[in-house]
């Protein structure tokens, strides 16, 4: 039904009642109004230039494919327009036209396609690098390490990858479990956990056969069949090194002079930050959200480079969608959003724990000295009105608390008095 309506219909339309127009307007949330904004020109053409440069091109494999069945080398609009973040944008067609105006990518007159300058060449495929700082895969390999090594050639065995791998590891580091080759030519190994474990078996090299094989970690659908396969025992010591390592990440950390139980309570307080501002509000420089905030960003992968020049922080809307996040504003007036799960997700693999200074046994013991000294001397001086003998008074001008001090005191306060008698 269109919202506009006819003269009829308004004369139809009892006076003081609000239209049907106006009704729906009124019924329609404030944030739906605000998602038909046209999306940020600017985010618009830099999304469309990603797709179409090398560093995307050589990697997707998809707009390759239909880049190069296209004897001219144009993209359809349609294909660029059915991507998520284009879709997130709520980018039409019109959309980006009006963005790839100063563009150097070729476009259609009609809008129907577009091109890379010139037609250049494709880039050549190469296969997609995997990021495994994904959701739940931080901690993945805390329990034990478990690597594969592939194309190994047909006349090795197992037990060459062993001993080849243990060369690479520190002393006293052997790996736990290392399977057969399978029919595939892959072998997977399981090493126990040990300071910088992923750092040094991540693309870990070894020779075998004639052959460099280089170790890759693994991470979900290959992981999960891989632990399926390992030995009871195997499993079961991995879960209680992933444990131990559990409970000792329970831990108080400190990020920005603030004290937080864990790093869970710290997400919890970024989010926190992030949902109580409103759209371009900045954080006070002189608040403690914004030390957070900036404290955080030395953690980024980034970090150095990112905070270069900033002067401020502040909270708004993705360019490139609905949600919403950090940007540093820097002296120029430009901005530019961060990521606070790659800074939160940095501390949780190398978190700030509060040490705590343990007192040595012979800190304690000298502590405990002076004290029972102390307890001695001041003992001491409490008996000392014990052994003072009062002169002796005739019986007749003894007072009542004289007699009854004198009736509980020790022995030893006594003997005095007896030696006055003559």
């Amino acid at each position: 039904m269109s919202e506009s309506m006819t003269e009829a219909e308004k004369r139809k339309a009892p006076e003081g009642e609000a239209t049907p127009a106006e009704k729906k307007d009124a019924g329609t949330p404030e944030a739906k109004k605000l998602k038909t904004s046209a999306p940020d020109p600017a985010a618009v053409r830099k999304q469309v230039e990603y797709y179409l440069s090398d560093d995307n091109l050589k990697h997707d494999k998809f707009f390759s494919e239909k880049i190069s069945s296209n004897a001219d080398g144009w993209l359809e609009m349609s294909l660029v327009l059915s991507c998520n973040k284009m879709k997130a944008m709520r980018a039409t067609k019109e959309d980006v036209m009006a963005a790839l105006k100063a563009s150097k990518l070729e476009m259609k007159e009609d809008g129907s396609a577009i091109r890379r300058p010139g037609n250049a060449p494709l880039p050549k495929l190469e296969a997609k690098p995997q990021h495994h700082q994904k959701k739940n895969s931080v901690h993945a390999h805390e329990g034990g390490a478990i690597l594969a090594f592939k194309s190994i050639p047909a006349e090795q065995s197992w037990m060459q990858i062993k001993e080849k791998l243990a060369e690479k590891l520190p002393d006293k580091v052997a790996p736990w479990h290392v399977s057969e080759v399978n029919d595939k030519g892959q072998c997977f190994v399981v090493c126990p956990p040990f300071e910088g474990d992923l750092k040094l078996l991540e693309g870990v090299e070894i020779e075998i056969g004639g052959a460099k094989l280089k170790g890759e970690l693994c991470f979900g659908d290959t992981l999960q069949q891989t632990l399926k396969t390992l030995p009871k025992h195997i499993r079961d010591k991995r879960e209680k090194e992933a444990r131990k390592k559990q409970k000792e990440r329970n831990r108080p950390i400190v990020v920005g002079n603030q004290r937080f139980v864990n790093v869970g309570a710290l997400r919890g307080k970024v989010k926190e930050i992030l949902n109580s501002r409103s759209d371009g509000e900045s954080l006070k420089p002189d608040g403690t959200d914004f030390k957070l905030i900036k404290a955080l960003l030395e953690y980024h992968p980034k970090g150095a480079a990112k905070s270069q020049g900033m002067v401020g922080i502040k909270v708004a809307k993705h360019s490139q969608g609905e949600s919403r996040c950090f940007y540093m504003v820097r002296e120029d007036k430009s901005e530019e959003d961060v990521s606070m799960k790659k800074c939160i997700d940095a501390v949780e693999l190398n978190p700030p724990y509060i040490t705590i200074e343990k007192k040595s046994k012979e800190e304690g013991d000298k502590a405990k000295a002076p004290a029972s000294g102390a307890s001695a001397s001041s003992g001491a001086t409490a008996a000392k009105p014990e052994k003072k003998a009062e002169p002796l008074k005739p019986e007749g001008d003894a007072k009542p608390e004289a007699a009854a001090a004198g009736s509980t005191a020790p022995a030893a306060a006594a003997e005095p008095a007896e030696a006055a008698k003559p």
